[in-house]
């Protein structure tokens, strides 16, 4: 019963894994080569349990040396990680790519395999098959940890190649899938450990934590990179679009006290300085972070707010941000981007403030602006 259930999940797993690549290799930005090293990951995972499947459910019978030498999908799932992370991060000149080297490595075992073929013959050679199948996973095992460290120094150590990313993704998903990846690293480590010394007939029911891990765990990356993928993509367009030239007083009309220059004073000063570094788009923005750059006390940042607006800093400045926002909404070209990367790319830190501030300010949710 419990494997029926394992294999049931897995089957789930293949039919996912398969939608998924046709969906995302037909959208917009299915031919970018972010989304086909993405669409790569979950093509091998699902190529890897799908012969799996076939050998529990439907091939029950085959020989010793085809149930332990399958073809090892396996081995390119890191490798493609790795590529579709560098390019996610857009540091391509600067980091090596491993997945050729993965693919020579791929076609090498498949030729030990067809030089392996006469043993299938013979069952007094199966000790010799289940060795080098032993031999072979630990060797893969051991240059998948090495990648995965590779990936693990670039999130963590090596963050000034991507500032420019840093922008416009946090990358907190990809920094939680290195966490969680450990621990499927420790799964397969672990099965490998307790089955070096049953060689013919390896514990398989120890595979099975790493196998359902595995398979959760990778497609809830492919998910979270198409979806991310695709807001940085508009979030970008997005930023180009955005004119520095917008006048100061399109800003500064809302306020009805404000009538000559005179009394707008530093007011003036600080609108000016916000439009020409577009500052409001900064979603970490501080009070005092603005008013060291203005060379102001803050409160005294926060008076001059106060006085000519009416409002707190955190509001005056998310205003400005819903004004540019509405201009996204609005505009035509813009109406099958998502709400998210609006929000995100005019400075709100997440998709939920996004909708509270542009209820408070227009009384409507962006989705209900869109409507009307």
């Amino acid at each position: 019963m419990e494997k029926l259930i394992f294999n049931l999940i897995i089957l789930i797993g293949v039919i996912l894994g398969t939608c998924f690549n046709f969906y995302t290799l037909s959208s917009k930005n299915g031919k970018h080569k972010t989304i086909i090293y993405l669409n790569l990951i979950v093509l091998f995972l699902t190529l890897n349990n799908f012969q799996k499947l076939l050998i529990d459910c439907v091939f029950k019978d085959l020989n010793f040396f085809i149930r332990n030498l399958l073809f090892p999908f396996y081995f390119l799932i890191l490798p493609s990680f790795y590529q579709f992370l560098i390019c996610y991060l857009k540091v391509e000149k600067d980091r090596f790519s491993f997945l050729k080297i993965s693919i020579w490595i791929f076609c090498l075992e498949i030729f030990i395999r067809i030089i392996l073929f006469p043993y299938y013959f013979h069952k007094s050679d199966n000790y010799f098959v289940a060795k080098y199948a032993q031999l072979e996973e630990i060797l893969n095992a051991l240059f998948s940890l090495f990648l995965f460290y590779k990936s693990y120094c670039l999130l963590f150590k090596d963050k000034h190649l991507y500032k420019n990313v840093l922008s416009f993704d946090s990358l907190r998903w990809l920094k939680t899938f290195i966490f969680l990846g450990c621990v499927v690293l420790v799964f397969w480590i672990c099965a490998i450990v307790l089955n070096l010394d049953q060689v013919i007939n390896p514990r398989i029911f120890i595979y099975y934590p790493l196998r359902l891990s595995t398979t959760f765990l990778l497609f809830w990356i492919a998910y979270c990179g198409f979806f991310n993928y695709k807001i940085m993509v508009e979030r970008i367009y997005i930023r180009s679009e955005i004119l520095i030239t917008t006048t100061n007083l399109e800003i500064l009309k809302q306020y009805k006290k404000i009538k000559t220059e005179k009394e707008i004073g530093h007011f003036f000063e600080l609108v000016i300085y916000l439009e020409k570094n577009q500052s409001y788009l900064e979603p970490d923005l501080s009070l005092e972070v603005l008013a060291k750059k203005l060379n102001f006390a803050p409160n005294k940042l926060s008076e001059i707010i106060k006085i000519n607006s009416k409002l707190n800093f955190s509001d005056f400045i998310n205003e400005i941000r819903i004004n540019e926002a509405k201009k996204f909404l609005k505009n035509k070209e813009f109406q099958n981007y998502t709400i998210a990367s609006i929000g995100l790319e005019c400075g709100f830190n997440s998709k939920s403030t996004f909708y509270d501030a542009f209820k408070k300010f227009t009384g409507t949710t962006p989705t209900q602006f869109l409507k009307q």
